[in-house]
């Protein structure tokens, strides 16, 4: 448990960080040449009213609007709407105590293309934090890959993955275990963690070159998860 907690702070800690990162160039962006979207690749690029939602998504009042999954599935489509993003589509929306998280695929090959998050505060969808920002090579932050490409070859494949996955949570001492579930993206693997009974506990990411593990450690506690689209 103190593991966990450790993990936490200093995930919590690499997240504030990147957040006052992220409002220096969005404000310097804006007042220098009217920034319009973040991201150094082909791909989609996320825009300034993403980022807007991130931060205050981080920084979460604690009440909360009632949203069922069917409002939440027609929150995701709408975004991926406005993106120009109709190829996509949700395979799987998961309730926490802090957000609801959504799983985004590729209609025409089934790769996972992003992680979404809804703020329970105001209702708002934002990308996902951590290994949805950073690794993602087509959809995400820093993404490399144009959006006409359609596979990607990874050295960890996911047998590796999940490996690697046990590893880590044995190593930081979380009595969380690696389920079979696991969804690969653009550069990199996330899969369930199960709580000792096998119920969802969370989930953490595993990058597919490096093999570094990242723990989703602000969803908070697990609450209902919707059948698979």
């Amino acid at each position: 448990m103190r593991s966990l907690r450790k993990i936490l702070i200093s995930s919590l800690v690499l997240i504030a960080i990147g957040i006052l990162g992220l409002t220096i160039t969005l404000f310097v962006g804006n007042f220098t040449a009217g920034l319009s979207n973040f991201g150094a690749g082909q791909g989609y690029t996320f825009c300034s009213e993403d980022m807007g939602h991130m931060i205050r998504g981080f920084f979460q009042s604690e009440e909360v609007v009632g949203l069922s999954f069917k409002e939440v599935e027609d929150i995701t489509d709408e975004y991926l709407k406005r993106n120009n993003l109709s190829n996509l589509e949700v395979k799987e929306i998961m309730e926490f105590s802090k957000n609801f998280y959504i799983e985004v695929v590729e209609d025409g090959t089934g790769l996972g293309a992003m992680e979404l998050l809804v703020d329970k505060s105001s209702g708002a969808i934002f990308p996902e934090y951590g290994p949805n920002m950073m690794w993602n090579l087509k959809y995400g932050m820093y993404s490399r890959l144009p959006l006409s490409q359609n596979k990607i070859d990874m050295p960890i494949d996911e047998e590796k993955a999940t490996r690697l996955a046990k590893r880590y949570l044995a190593k930081a001492h979380i009595e969380e275990y690696v389920s079979d579930d696991i969804e690969k993206f653009y550069g990199y693997y996330t899969i369930h963690t199960l709580t000792e009974d096998g119920d969802i506990a969370g989930m953490l990411s595993v990058n597919g070159f490096s093999g570094q593990v990242w723990y989703h450690s602000w969803h908070g506690i697990f609450i209902d998860i919707t059948e698979e689209h």
